[in-house]
């Protein structure tokens, strides 16, 4: 706060409105569903939910303000993550505001590599927007079954389109192997042949696992037979 990185955001600057418009109460009470947080008292104890919200909020509208006047984004909430990450870590199992700006659960090193790991450089937008809402529905510090379930369901759509390529890369039982376990273990049909009863917190990582490092493989040969 001493460094003014939310000016623009509370108060505008110059002839720049505020980016929490009407207000900041109002905005953060209409799009973040946080009541009586305003002002910010940073010794207030509130519930982990209302806290950590708080912060994704702050992350999205921090700016600095360099001396010629122009607003930086990018600088300043790489300033704020490193910042905030030494709290966040500590906290229970440790937490990790990502740089797309949510916080999620801090992963184990080897996940915690796979899911901070760019795409390949013509990897369809629409693509990268869905892995990337697949990773923060499963990572998310609030997530509970369902939305790990749907975010193994989100990876394994991405790979559907490519089934008949990763058939001639692959072995056949790979490729029932890839999607049997979203077909047959109760994540993208719910009828009486489905298996629903096992570990679901261990096998779920294990998916979500399989699945993130199968779509970073398949896309990276479908980028390498495009380059041949």
């Amino acid at each position: 706060m001493e460094k003014h990185y939310f000016k623009l955001a509370f108060e505008g600057h110059h002839s720049e409105p505020r980016l929490m418009s009407p207000s900041p109460e109002a905005y953060l009470f209409a799009e973040a569903k946080l009541k009586n947080i305003w002002p910010i008292d940073y010794n207030y104890k509130r519930p982990k939910e209302d806290t950590f919200t708080l912060i994704e909020v702050l992350h999205k509208f921090i700016r600095r303000i360099d001396g010629f006047g122009m607003y930086e984004e990018k600088e300043a909430q790489t300033e704020f993550r490193d910042m905030i990450n030494k709290y966040l870590v500590c906290l229970n199992n440790g937490y990790l505001l990502t740089e797309s700006g949510y916080i999620i659960n801090l992963p184990e090193d080897g996940l915690g590599n796979l899911i901070t790991q760019d795409l390949p450089e013509n990897t369809e937008d629409s693509t990268t927007e869905k892995v990337e809402t697949a990773i923060k529905m499963f990572f998310r510090y609030d997530s509970g079954e369902t939305e790990k379930m749907k975010a193994i369901n989100l990876l394994a759509d991405i790979l559907e389109p490519y089934r008949d390529s990763l058939k001639n890369i692959t072995t056949e039982s790979h490729d029932k192997l890839i999607f049997q376990l979203v077909n047959k273990y109760g994540i993208r049909h719910n009828n009486f042949e489905q298996r629903t009863n096992y570990d679901k917190p261990i096998w779920y990582e294990w998916m979500f696992h399989y699945y993130l490092s199968t779509v970073h493989a398949t896309l990276k040969l479908n980028l390498a037979k495009k380059l041949i």
